[in-house]
């Protein structure tokens, strides 16, 4: 092989490698390219803060890349500078938000369900026996689902009465909050609830589906206002809470007056047991727009939803006494005495608590046989105990049902 033929099949070695090589270049850009504009859509799809910067951050990329390639000195420094931005802005936001938010960890997430799940080994479910009369079998056994808080007790009498299958079935005992059980039971997805008295949103949907609520009450439950632990407040009076809640009183110092923080008033979604109660406690009085946060749904949605509770020093929640105290096992927040009285079991059973509700076993369609054997070991010595222990405060023995339409809680008086 002489010189020549040497140059020339190096020559063209290096050309092939060189086309290699930019093959590489081009398919990494045009990859860097298309994931930039993914996520500068994504970015101005959903409009939050985070989004914005990943957009800075995907343009400053791809002006680096660009420079690269077209050797840009210019162009590479304001893409460093944009990419730099876009990072420290991020950080900056992250810390933010970590310190406003982030260190209070949400409170409802802490509720341990699986401890109270049929059957399960250790389950914490008040037991009784049941005489084998009243025990379920056969095609028409009730789906049941209820409020998250009324958990404990539905769950109790479908372990003594449901075969140990359909007790572990959560089409057949169910747990979902007031504003999904409500729609659940009026779309016939499940035969009885056990929950809270409905919202005037609750009542017309019914209405205009042509059905009414059939509602057995069953037990009570202080409705109750909590705080962290630190915070100096010690009660709260209905005419405050209203206040807090219309926004006309922002800072705590307008109630304890060495406590200059602004108060951050928590609320539940729209439609839940606790939620309504709250609208029965405010009254003709208008409530304030909760609080929102945002939270990724499906498909990498954003929705901007109401916030969870987040137990800062000036955080201001609600909820009822056996979910606070028993289900939370919170020692970070302390219930606060509303117009002097403690929401304790003995002031609701006396009646000095001036919030309490009722629970229901509501239905909307005829009761079958087995439903009202349900009803009726509830509403049984039995029953009533396996609502004591777990921590409700039994009614007794209650006329059997009452009309929804009629329904206006003595227990929450404007």
């Amino acid at each position: 092989m002489n010189d020549s033929d040497f140059q020339k099949r190096r020559r063209i070695f290096f050309i092939v490698v060189k086309l290699l090589v930019q093959a590489v270049v081009a398919f990494v850009l045009f990859y860097l390219w298309a994931d930039g504009c993914i996520f500068i859509a994504f970015a101005l799809r959903h409009k939050v803060l985070p989004g914005l910067y990943l957009t800075l951050f995907c343009l400053g990329a791809m002006l680096c890349s660009a420079g690269l390639l077209w050797r840009g000195r210019t162009l590479r420094r304001v893409s460093y500078a944009m990419m730099l931005t876009a990072v420290l802005c991020a950080g900056t936001t992250a810390f933010r938000y970590w310190w406003t938010e982030g260190r209070f960890p949400v409170v409802e997430q802490q509720v341990a369900y699986w401890e109270y799940y049929p059957f399960s080994e250790g389950n914490k479910l008040v037991e009784i026996a049941v005489p084998e009369e009243l025990r379920l079998e056969g095609d028409d056994i009730p789906k049941m689902d209820g409020a998250y808080a009324l958990y404990p007790v539905y769950a109790a009498l479908a372990q003594a009465m449901f075969p140990e299958k359909l007790a572990r079935d959560f089409d057949y005992v169910g747990l979902n909050g007031s504003d999904v059980i409500y729609r659940k039971l009026l779309a016939g997805e499940c035969d009885m609830i056990f929950a809270l008295a409905p919202s005037k949103l609750q009542l017309a949907e019914a209405e205009k589906a042509g059905l009414s609520y059939e509602m057995t009450p069953f037990g009570r439950d202080a409705f109750v206002f909590y705080v962290n632990a630190k915070n100096p407040v010690e009660g709260l009076s209905t005419e405050q809470i209203r206040g807090i809640y219309s926004g006309q009183i922002t800072n705590w110092r307008q109630i304890h007056g060495n406590f200059d923080e602004a108060i951050v008033a928590f609320q539940r979604n729209e439609g839940s047991g606790s939620q309504t109660t709250l609208q029965r406690l405010m009254g003709e009085t208008p409530i304030m727009p909760p609080l929102k946060e945002d939270r990724v749904g499906g498909m990498g949605e954003i929705i901007n939803d109401t916030a969870n509770y987040r137990n800062s020093r000036a955080a201001l929640g609600f909820s009822f006494r056996y979910y606070a105290t028993e289900l939370l096992r919170n020692d970070k927040i302390k219930l606060l005495p509303i117009d002097g009285i403690a929401p304790t079991v003995e002031n609701i059973q006396n009646g000095s608590y001036p919030h309490v509700a009722t629970a229901y076993v509501v239905t909307v369609r005829p009761r079958t046989d087995n439903m009202r054997k349900i009803v009726d070991l509830l509403l049984s010595p039995q029953g009533q105990e396996v609502v004591e222990k777990t921590g409700y405060v039994p009614v007794g023995n209650p006329s059997l049902t009452e009309a929804a339409s009629t329904e206006s809680p003595k227990e929450i008086q404007p």
